[in-house]
Order: structure tokens, then sequence, then C-alpha cells
């Protein structure tokens, strides 16, 4: 039988592989800096890099305490190299990496017009 986390981890997977024109994030409260998802990444769209104490206060608890006992390295994904390919996702232990909705951008009518001239 499935413990209660591999069954999270199995709708979690379920729900962000559905999404189809999504983007990967990084959730800097929940990673801890470890590298994995860079060694899996087969574009290289994953580096690492260092808050300022300015982003680390506006963390949650729970990251500044992650900032405190693994230091201040966070993944950071390349949206513009990154193909979505979720590799990254299944081998964070921590379930930093997510697949969301890729933003549409949209424009009010006042800017449709000055980009028409």
């Amino acid at each position: 039988m499935k413990n209660l986390k591999q069954i999270l981890f199995d709708k979690k997977m379920k729900q962000e592989f559905s999404i189809k024109d999504g983007i990967m994030t990084v959730d800097e409260s929940s990673c801890d800096g470890c590298g994995q998802c860079i060694d899996t990444c087969p574009q290289s769209a994953i580096s690492m890099t260092t808050l300022s104490a300015d982003d680390v206060k506006n963390l949650s608890f729970k990251g500044r305490l992650k900032v405190r006992i693994k230091g201040n390295q966070k993944a950071m994904i390349n949206p513009d190299v990154c193909t979505s390919c979720g590799l990254c996702i299944k081998q964070c232990h921590e379930f930093a990496i997510h697949k969301v909705e890729r933003q549409r951008q949209t424009f009010s009518s006042h800017c449709k017009e000055e980009l028409a001239v």
C-alpha cells in the first residue's frame, strides 16, 4: 500500500502534467538548494541563485528556516530554455518545483493603439 506522501505526490504529478501550456517554477520557500534538479535537467535550464537579505526576509517562516539550515542558494529555472518536461519535478525531494499555467499577455485597447502607431 502506498504511503500518504506518495499518494499526494502522484495526485500532484497528474494535475500538473495535465497542464498543456505551462512553465516550471520554483517555490523558494520549499527549495533547499540541493542542486539535484540541475543534474536532472536535459536542457540545462536550471541554475542556482543566491538570495539577497531582502529576498530572505520575504520568504515564509519555513523558507527562512531552510535558509538558516541549508544556506541561501535556491534553484532558478530559465523559462526561455525550459521545455517543461517535468523531470525536475520528479527529482525534487522537497516538492519545490511546480508546473503552472503560462500567463498570456493581454493588452488593453489603449496599449493596442500605442503599438499600432
